[in-house]
């Protein structure tokens, strides 16, 4: 148990530490590429990205999180072909919905994008691929390394548009994430050549192809629900809205997600240290994770809400006033979010990605019933609500399927004395690990 303790505590000290240093890189460059671009060409940015978010997240088919899962079960498979099989169909369903994905804007200089965007679309696929496949290796150091390498990257190639240039164009932007996902596909590929992630030390009974692609495809249902929980917000006002009203939204969204960083942390580490293997501990550890950030990280985000709009202005400028409600309101939505998908790795991470998929199946129903309803004005702010009453029911959902399903007690929501305690206990080894 110690050693689990121990493994776990130094990933997540890891995992922590590089999602500090990738929120404040991301923090800096969207202040930056607010500033520099305004409203209309932020928003035209925003929306080239989410088209190559969405392509590249339904591309993934669940293909590099079954490679991980049943790798980390010492299954027997050929390996080696599943991964070079795996990259072209990601690249090439990811640059398909990438093109799909362009048709929700007819804006001239959207348009006049479009071979960029769908080429943006089919690198940022395979740069995932590779994100997701470096959770083989437990310690996530080459994992960590691509996160902080793709915000590094981006922010580094955009100080020479700052320095050099008067006035900065969505294009040239577009040309800097662009040529980052390139550089991170081929170092991904390189890493995984070099470390030979085809190889299953002892392997165990052979597993079959229908069995690998079924296990990634209902983990992936699970994602694309994700996708569409997370997006269909932002899909509906880039449809519906102004350009520059999309930049606003969009701006609210991913400074809200600054606060589920510790979140995002935990998951990663928790799938990355038992996926495949002991369930007593993944289920110690889940609850435990989820005790120690949900209650404190309410409570933050309850205290951004509060100065949502003076702190708005005092970082983006007057210009972005108008996202200082949405802000707060996704503020609690990514803390519910966060905490039902760290719930959530009890199932994931214990081979049961169908569990996941049916509570996302739940939870999204109320929320479109809800959706042609939406007022015509203030539309980003009843968006926004939605996207809060999503992640409560995911959460809420996720509580209730421990007794129903695993009949097991409901997790707590507070910490316990024995949780700070062990806390207090585990930080030593996180610092050691990062020395």
């Amino acid at each position: 148990m110690s050693s689990s303790r121990g493994g776990l505590a130094g990933a997540f000290g890891k995992t922590l530490m590089t999602t500090v240093g990738i929120t404040a890189i991301s923090f800096i460059s969207s202040v930056l590429t607010a500033r520099m671009l305004g409203p209309e060409g932020r928003g035209l940015l925003s929306a080239a990205l989410m088209v190559g978010t969405l392509a590249a997240g339904v591309a993934q088919l669940g293909l590099a999180t079954s490679y991980v899962y049943h790798v980390g079960a010492a299954r027997r498979f050929s390996y080696g072909g599943l991964l070079s099989a795996s990259v072209l169909m990601v690249a090439l369903v990811a640059a398909a919905m990438g093109w799909i994905g362009s048709q929700l804007r007819s804006d001239p200089q959207f348009v006049a994008a479009l071979p960029w965007v769908i080429a943006l679309a089919a690198f940022m696929g395979t740069q995932n691929y590779f994100f997701l496949l470096a959770q083989i290796k437990s310690d996530l150091r080459f994992f960590n390394l691509m996160r902080f390498s793709l915000v590094g990257g981006n922010l580094l190639l955009l100080l020479p548009l700052l320095l050099f240039y008067h006035t900065v164009q969505f294009m040239q932007m577009l040309y800097c994430q662009l040529a980052v996902v390139v550089a991170l596909t081929l170092v991904g590929a390189y890493w995984s050549m070099q470390n030979r992630v085809w190889n299953v030390a002892q392997p165990k009974e052979p597993v079959s192809l229908i069995r690998v692609l079924r296990y990634g495809l209902q983990q992936h249902g699970t994602v694309l629900l994700s996708l569409l929980l997370l997006n269909f917000d932002k899909i509906i006002l880039l449809k519906r809205g102004q350009i520059a009203e999309y930049g606003y939204y969009a701006m609210a969204f991913t400074t809200s997600r600054l606060i589920g960083a510790v979140q995002e942390a935990v998951a990663v580490a928790l799938y990355a240290r038992f996926a495949g293997r002991d369930l007593q501990q993944l289920d110690d550890k889940v609850r435990t994770a989820f005790r120690l950030t949900f209650g404190p990280l309410l409570l933050l985000a309850a205290l951004g809400a509060t100065l949502s709009h003076w702190l708005i202005v005092l970082v983006y400028g007057e210009k972005f006033a108008p996202m200082a409600l949405p802000f707060a309101i996704l503020l609690f939505e990514c803390v519910c979010g966060g905490a039902s998908w760290t719930l959530a790795q009890r199932f994931t991470a214990g081979g049961r990605p169908g569990l996941v998929l049916v509570r996302q199946l739940i939870s999204v129903v109320p929320v479109f019933i809800a959706m042609p309803f939406l007022p015509a004005g203030n539309v980003y702010v009843f968006l926004a609500l939605l996207m809060l009453l999503g992640a409560v029911l995911r959460l809420v959902v996720t509580l209730c399927m421990y007794p129903i399903t695993l009949k097991e007690k409901m997790p707590a929501l507070l910490p316990t004395r024995a949780d700070l305690q062990m806390l207090y206990g585990l930080l030593p080894r996180a610092r050691g690990s990062l020395n």
